[in-house]
């Protein structure tokens, strides 16, 4: 995923929080993936653990977790938190080097076949059965997600978040008698919190129209590329299209996609401000915290970021128009060239506990445990995980295709060129699905 990183909550994320001490080391095994058990007295070959991760949210909550492991361990943690589109080439950079300077890798749902196949991460089962860690607890769709199309069977990630999608909608525009009214007048149809792709648009285009640009139907991120593929996908998805049919055949330049991006064109241009076509997510959730928009197709997690924003208390939110939001996450993994692979498999269980994975989610975090989502203490601090939950569960996926990386960049070329105008929709999913194939 995608993978979501706004002004206010990104305090200090660039700069590496380190914690430094030192503990007696150990020679470390060789390429296979070793027990959890080798390895003398401690089993450690290193004192600090190093790892990249993206400047969110959730990357706080883990470095203000990691002072208890380095109290249980004596192994510090060094978290480099960066911008994500400097993350890929980073993480490839390494984990085709002799050593790599992570000793954890956070990976994006999006290079979880390119990451397994090309033999980058190790498989963790052994890990996992020798230590008990239990895998049951995690979202089954969060699971399928993390896995690897061509050896589903064999365990690369644990799943550490979910950047889930969510039409994120303002309830105080919903309630406006006077919205309802003139929408009703206008259209002959109910006001209400759109359902379907189309009625997203409708919606959108008619209070930016209304308020005379006062209040702006939708916050678009239509950046290229990750943003703006992100974004579509929901379209994509909602209106009943997707990247390619159960055969395997390419279909995103299907009727269903067409239009989905004649409705996203549409709704970049005329319903979202003006600029949309380079925002990201910093400048759309400005539109949106501001106050200045109805509704945002944002990750889910972003509700408790609201907090202090001109719109805390007024956000509600639901499955993404269509029904099925697009799904996205991260997942924690082994180098195969780490220094440690034990030390590195010991922080995962610990970040991944219950505690910890409760803990975070207090503060705001995503989670992707079952019992973190049930636990009483996590819904007092905030009842809409309840329905997050469900919406996480009915989410769609990318393809698991270790070809993704490669066919998101195509795709954002030719949705940017389609939002300028350049090309048609059609001329430009023609375009993505000849180079897919």
């Amino acid at each position: 995923m995608k993978k979501r990183k706004r002004h206010m909550f990104q305090k200090a994320l660039a700069v590496i929080l380190t914690v430094i001490t030192t503990i007696s080391c150990t020679a470390c095994g060789s390429g296979k993936q070793e027990s959890a058990a080798d390895g003398d007295g401690n089993g450690r070959s290193i004192d600090t653990i190093h790892i990249l991760m993206e400047a969110v949210p959730d990357t706080t909550y883990v470095q203000e977790a990691t002072a208890k492991f380095t109290e249980e361990t004596g192994v510090a943690v060094e978290i480099e938190a960066v911008n994500y589109q400097t993350m890929h080439e980073k993480i490839v950079t390494e984990m085709t080097a002799d050593k790599s300077s992570y000793d954890v890798v956070i990976c994006d749902h999006t290079w979880i076949g390119e990451f397994a196949e090309a033999g980058w991460v190790i498989p963790l089962d052994d890990y996992i059965a020798e230590s008990g860690f239990d895998t049951s607890v995690y979202l089954d769709s969060v699971v399928n997600m993390m896995s690897c199309a061509s050896d589903p069977e064999t365990t690369y990630f644990i799943p550490f978040c979910t950047y889930t999608y969510a039409l994120l909608y303002r309830t105080d525009v919903f309630e406006n008698a006077e919205y309802a009214a003139a929408y009703e007048e206008a259209t002959g149809e109910s006001f209400g919190v759109p359902s379907t792709v189309k009625e997203y648009v409708e919606v959108a285009k008619f209070l930016t129209d209304y308020t005379g640009g006062e209040l702006y139907g939708a916050a678009m991120q239509a950046q290229r590329s990750d943003p703006i593929t992100m974004e579509y996908t929901n379209f994509l998805f909602g209106n009943g299209g997707d990247y390619y049919d159960e055969a395997g055949n390419v279909t995103i330049n299907s009727p269903e996609a067409v239009q989905a991006l004649e409705y996203y064109v549409d709704c970049v241009n005329n319903a979202a401000p003006e600029g949309s076509a380079g925002f990201g997510f910093d400048e759309t959730l400005a539109v949106f915290s501001g106050g200045n928009a109805a509704m945002y197709i944002g990750n889910y997690w972003m509700i408790p970021q609201l907090e202090g924003t001109n719109v805390e208390g007024k956000v509600y939110l639901t499955d993404a128009p269509g029904g099925h939001s697009n799904n996205g996450g991260w997942g924690w993994g082994i180098p195969h060239n780490a220094k440690d692979r034990n030390t590195s498999w010991e922080f995962i269980k610990y970040i991944e506990s219950f505690e910890v994975a409760k803990e975070r989610a207090i503060k705001g975090g995503s989670p992707t445990r079952s019992d973190v989502f049930g636990d009483e203490e996590v819904l007092a601090a905030w009842p809409y995980y309840e329905d997050a939950l469900n919406l996480i569960a009915n989410a769609k996926a990318l393809p698991r295709t270790p070809e993704l990386p490669q066919i998101l960049e195509i795709l954002g070329r030719e949705l940017s060129e389609a939002v300028a105008g350049s090309k048609t929709p059609k001329e430009a999913l023609d375009i993505v699905a000849k180079e897919m194939q």
